[in-house]
């Protein structure tokens, strides 16, 4: 069982940078910060610290996620009722402001669980991490 609070710095210096690359994908750089992250990722060894491989994953499949929320709900919204329609552009933002904001709550909390050094699984959407101390 790994220990509830991690003390390796390079540890938590890497799972911040992974969650830090997860919120610079669904804010300000999109695809480059999913690619960081994929890149983080390709760099991992065998002997990588379970903590930083978690928050690599979880941060990963977030991103994954959000896209697909991103993309499926908007072009679902904008193909049922067209680029031209004030209620799509409504919706959009209505989409942007609840759900996307969660998804970015759930990344600074995720910073704040890797510089504290504690597991971290993204509540409803990342729950493919089997470490015993996620949920406290």
């Amino acid at each position: 069982m790994p220990p509830m609070v991690i003390e390796d710095e390079a540890a938590i210096r890497q799972a911040t940078l992974a969650e830090i690359y997860y919120l610079l994908n669904i804010t300000f750089l999109p695809v480059i910060g999913f690619i960081l992250l994929l890149i983080m990722k390709s760099k991992l060894t065998q002997s990588s610290h379970s903590f930083v491989s978690s928050h690599i994953s979880q941060a990963i499949n977030a991103s994954i996620w959000a896209g697909v929320l991103m993309l499926g709900i908007n072009g679902l919204l904008l193909l049922i009722s067209g680029i031209d329609n004030i209620w799509t552009w409504m919706y959009v933002i209505i989409y942007f402001t609840c759900i996307h904001s969660v998804l970015i709550i759930f990344g600074v909390i995720g910073i704040s669980r890797a510089q504290g050094g504690r597991y971290f699984a993204y509540p409803y959407i990342s729950r493919t991490c089997n470490d015993p101390d996620l949920v406290e």
